[in-house]
């Protein structure tokens, strides 16, 4: 039962509300995961970052391994991208409690908060260190004196003034005194220098065996809870169950699921004040027990590897059991999380091709390519089974082409080609070289050859993006928007991996926003708007208008009604819900942000044009740079507004859109001056509009 705190229960909830965002802190014990659980709804989320380092990379992968393990481990790559998925199909605000967060800074509420859930999410990240964050703090103190009292169950002045309005000093002391009276609980408190200590102590002593190993396993591994599938193993079942019920009932551990969490300081003290043993032979029992761990639950098997990764450090546990530690670490689908493990794997076994090829794959995911080159480079003359050699070389092959070393990288790619499984990552690598025509003829004809196969359903889906993005680069953007939404379309499961890569190549930045009369085009565009408005309403049905998919699709799709001059409500509709679920540097918000300014620009509504102008504007320099086309386009729009609406900056933004790159945006100097200087112009004039934006073309 949670006593007291009301106050600081209704700012949390407050923050909350207001700013979708609380960070709770205060020293250990005070009282912050029992506030947190106690404003939370049915349906909260709890992750705990017990045993994380404070770099944001291994916090955020933390939590995306946490959520995943109680999402029960879906079959995707972007688990936290799942999460806001969940999170926006709901009718009600959902609440996630990031739990154990060494240090809380600038970066790392950026990096947890999972903005792509939108205002639907609340987040409470719970830390005992605040440097100083962009967010809403409430800060845990002493409690007052009188839930302290309700607390201890006692309101004898002294005992209360000894104890500091400390939670768990106040409950330790509500259990001593069954034994002892206030006053002489108060005499043993009085002159010591942390009476907490001095009570966690004093249950240390009745403790019994099982209930005293539990605390010093928990105290020389991870401080993530103790799986209970672990405990079993150590103790066996009667045992695991007598501790967890001792420990909870002297107040020194939670259980949590199906785990106990010790906490924190009860952890410390009991390092410190426990009888000594052989730690090096209870960490052998511990890891033993880790590895042995059966892989049936995900809840469980997240915190197993947590304990995996902490023990895999120690210096006193045989190269044989921490070879198996590592081993099972990497089993995690987190790659910042099992990069560590995959190098101690490649140092200890350094000619071995199969290991030295996964940490290469591995160290390609995380973005380390020299390092994966260098082990990609020592797996290929080492592998001798035909299938580990050409997938070792295949990976050298991408690699030295990502890192720009094309001239090594053809030869193998002369020796690649004669083997069966190199037609697509060959014809990438033409359009990495920007051998373009090779690479659509070569896509196509794969295409053409394979789509009858459903066998080959995967790999054709795979070609036709691949295309795609050679259309992208060779400045064919309308040809892959309607590959995109044709993948799209012709996916068995709206979560196959093809389906997130159809939709970020549709919404890519680089896919100009098509904001023009048709013209000849009339009947392409047509067709496509046809195509775009059957997927917006198939995912409308399927997973929600909140999904990010929908709201991609959606975008398109109110583009594609641009491009015909019927710009319609398809966007206003769900105006809220895309400027929410896209993040600040998503393109698709910008593009959205355009289609809304032309919008409200027919409708006379200027201003509010001229703040969506700004919006696609900043949105699009900030990642694409001041002279691209959809920046210029965007503030050639910007500008016009502001013209009209007498607000400054208009001219100033035409006059740079006109040194820069006039003829990219296809308007002449004449026509800057006469929509900057002409009088009488109605709201976007037709010759305008054409102007604002290339013509669509093939």
């Amino acid at each position: 039962m949670f006593i007291g705190r009301q106050d600081e229960l209704r700012e949390l909830r407050t923050a909350l509300a207001e700013s979708g965002v609380c960070v709770l802190t205060g020293p250990p014990g005070i009282g912050k995961s029992a506030l947190a659980t106690a404003s939370a709804p049915p349906g909260t989320w709890t992750v705990s970052l017990a045993g994380s380092s404070a770099d944001p990379d291994e916090l955020a992968a933390t939590l995306a391994a946490g959520l995943r393990a109680r999402m029960g481990n879906p079959p995707v790559d972007d688990v936290v991208q799942a999460f806001a998925e969940r999170v926006a199909r709901e009718s009600e605000p959902t609440l996630l409690i990031i739990d154990d967060i060494p240090a809380i800074t600038e970066e790392i509420v950026d990096r947890l908060v999972v903005r792509a859930a939108g205002r639907r999410l609340r987040t409470v990240l719970i830390t005992s260190r605040v440097p100083g964050v962009p967010a809403p703090v409430l800060e845990l103190g002493p409690m007052t004196d009188a839930d302290a009292a309700e607390l201890l169950g006692s309101d004898d002045p002294d005992l209360l003034a000894v104890l500091g309005g400390h939670p768990m000093a106040l409950r330790l002391a509500g259990l001593a005194l069954r034994k002892l009276g206030p006053a002489d609980l108060t005499d043993r408190l009085a002159d010591v220098p942390a009476p907490l200590t001095v009570l966690l102590r004093d249950r240390f002593d009745g403790l019994g065996e099982a209930a005293s190993r539990v605390l010093r396993y928990s105290s020389l591994s991870s401080p993530a809870a103790l799986p209970s599938g672990v405990l079993r193993l150590l103790l066996g079942r009667p045992g695991a169950e007598e501790a967890v019920d001792e420990l909870q009932r002297e107040l020194l551990a939670t259980p949590v699921d199906s785990a106990l969490q010790v906490h924190a300081v009860v952890r410390d003290t009991a390092r410190q004040y426990l009888p000594p043993v052989d730690w090096t032979a209870l960490a052998r029992r511990l890891a033993d027990a880790v590895i042995d761990h059966p892989w049936s639950d995900p809840a469980e098997s997240f915190l197993v590897n947590r304990h995996a990764d902490r023990l895999a450090g120690r210096p006193d546990l045989p190269l044989a059991i921490v070879d198996r530690l590592h081993r099972r670490v990497i089993t995690l689908r987190e790659p910042v999380l099992t990069a560590p493990h995959h190098r101690e794997l490649a140092e200890r076994h350094f000619d071995d091709p199969a290991v030295l090829v996964e940490a290469a794959e591995l160290m390609r995911v995380v973005g380390a390519l020299d390092e994966a080159r260098d082990y990609a480079d020592r797996a290929v003359p080492l592998a001798t089974d035909p299938a580990l050699r050409h997938r070792a070389r295949l990976l050298l092959a991408e690699l030295l082409d990502e890192l720009g070393d094309t001239g090594r990288a053809e030869h193998l790619w002369t020796l690649l080609r004669a083997e069966d499984g190199t037609e697509l990552p060959f014809l990438r690598s033409r359009r990495l070289r920007g051998q373009h025509d090779e690479a659509r003829r070569g896509l196509a004809e794969f295409i053409d050859r394979y789509e009858i196969r459903h066998s080959m359903f995967d790999r054709v889906q795979t070609a036709r993006l691949e295309l795609a993005r050679t259309e992208i680069e060779d400045g064919a953007q309308m040809a892959a928007r309607r590959r995109a939404a044709r993948v799209i379309a012709a996916a068995e499961s709206p979560d196959h991996a093809s389906v997130t890569e159809a939709v970020r190549i549709l919404i890519d930045a680089r896919l100009t926003p098509p904001l023009a009369d048709p013209r000849d085009d009339r009947p392409v565009w047509a067709e496509i708007e046809a195509d775009l408005a059957d997927l917006r309403e198939r995912w409308t049905g399927t997973h929600g208008p909140r999904h990010s998919t929908t709201l991609a699709l959606t975008v398109a799709h109110g583009e594609s009604l641009t491009a015909l001059g019927r710009l319609g409500n398809t966007l206003q509709r769900v105006r809220e819900d895309v400027l929410d679920r896209f993040g600040p540097e998503h393109p698709a918000r910008f593009r959205a942000e355009m289609v809304l300014g032309f919008a409200a620009a027919r409708a006379h509504r200027t201003s509010d044009a001229a703040e969506h102008f700004a919006g696609a504007f900043h949105g699009f320099r900030a990642v694409l740079g001041d002279t691209h086309a959809n920046t210029l386009r965007a503030e050639l729009a910007l500008g016009v507004a502001l013209k009209l609406t007498g607000r400054r900056g208009g001219a100033r933004h035409m006059l740079h859109v006109v040194r820069h790159a006039p003829g990219s945006v296809g308007i002449g100097t004449d026509l800057f001056l006469q929509s900057a200087f002409g009088s009488g112009l109605s709201v976007f004039p037709s010759w305008l509009w054409r102007r604002l934006t290339p013509q669509p073309r093939e």
